[in-house]
This record gives C-alpha cells, structure tokens and sequence, in this order.
C-alpha cells in the first residue's frame, strides 16, 4: 500500500521523464540540495509493483531509491523514502 507524502508541483509526467531517460540512458545529475545521483529508467520483474515502469535512483554506487508512476509528484515513494529532490532535478532535466 502506497505511504506518498505532500504533492509536488512538476511540469513533466512521469512517462515523459521516464521516455526521456529511456532513450538518453543514465544521467548523472544533482539535487537542489546538491546532492549527486544517477538516474536509470527500467521496468521492474518482481514485487508488488511487478512489470511497472520505474526510475531507479543511486548514489555512491548503490540503489538508493525507486520512483514508480504513482509516486511521481509527491515528495516520497511507496517506501516513505524521500525523493522529492530526485524528482525535481529529473523534472529540470527533462
């Protein structure tokens, strides 16, 4: 069951950004924090959220977080990770 936090006000929908990153590949970018991350789009094969598309979100070489469609434009995951920053820098680049 999704825990999404406060909502977000971002331009692009998440198949936009997600299409975008598709056909770009990885992207390294920074938070408004400047936090570094690298930004990779998939679809997941297992879990709950099972065949979905996905933004997979790392940092120092680890997962750090993922950011499904129904995430995108609040301010934490279906985890309660917080990935607001994650997404307004995906949301700038795209």
């Amino acid at each position: 069951m999704p825990y999404h936090q406060s909502q977000k006000n971002l331009r692009y929908d998440f198949n936009a950004v997600w299409q975008r990153l598709k056909i770009s590949g990885s992207q390294s970018l920074q938070t408004p924090n400047a936090n570094n991350f690298e930004a990779f789009a998939g679809s997941t094969i297992r879990g709950s959220h099972r065949g979905e598309k996905v933004i997979r979100i790392f940092q120092g070489g680890k997962e750090y977080a993922r950011i499904y469609p129904c995430c995108w434009g609040h301010t934490t995951n279906c985890n309660q990770t917080r990935i607001g920053g994650y997404s307004d820098a995906l949301d700038q680049w795209c």
